[in-house]
């Protein structure tokens, strides 16, 4: 059963993810899976973030070359393996915003090869029912 939010209520739940996100920043915490499968909602309708298996500490601003997460969610600098820190959970909130908004992730493809290719390159495309506001959020957390 597909469930559909409107756009004030996919905001409303953004919100509380974003807030989630920065707590466990905050603490030192990168979650490194953060995708809708690993969110949930309560009865008092709060977002909640689950599945901590693949978290870590970030301990005196040190980088992580663990290749982890799911792919339509994964960053590049997990694929590339030359480090990550905060910024992999930032990319994986990106791409819960654009499937909350367009429906479908940004970079996936019928492939896991050409879906890392895309991911890797920043290869992406905005619909243009998508507003100039969250177009440029896009834009800005969709880079290397």
């Amino acid at each position: 059963m597909e469930i559909k939010f409107n756009y004030p209520r996919r905001l409303y739940y953004m919100k509380q993810i974003f807030s989630g996100v920065k707590y466990l920043h905050d603490n030192n915490i990168i979650h490194r899976d953060l995708k809708l499968g690993n969110l949930f909602i309560s009865e008092n309708m709060e977002v909640k973030i689950g599945d901590f298996g693949l978290s870590t500490e970030i301990d005196n601003g040190a980088r992580k070359k663990t290749m982890c997460g799911t792919l339509n969610y994964i960053a590049p600098e997990i694929l590339e393996k030359k480090g990550h820190g905060f910024e992999v959970d930032i990319w994986s909130l990106g791409c819960i915003l654009f499937t909350l908004l367009v429906g479908k992730p940004p970079f996936e493809t019928s492939t896991v090869k050409e879906t890392y290719r895309r991911i890797r390159l920043c290869e992406y495309v905005i619909p243009d029912a998508v507003n100039m506001y969250a177009a440029k959020i896009f834009r800005s957390i969709f880079v290397k």
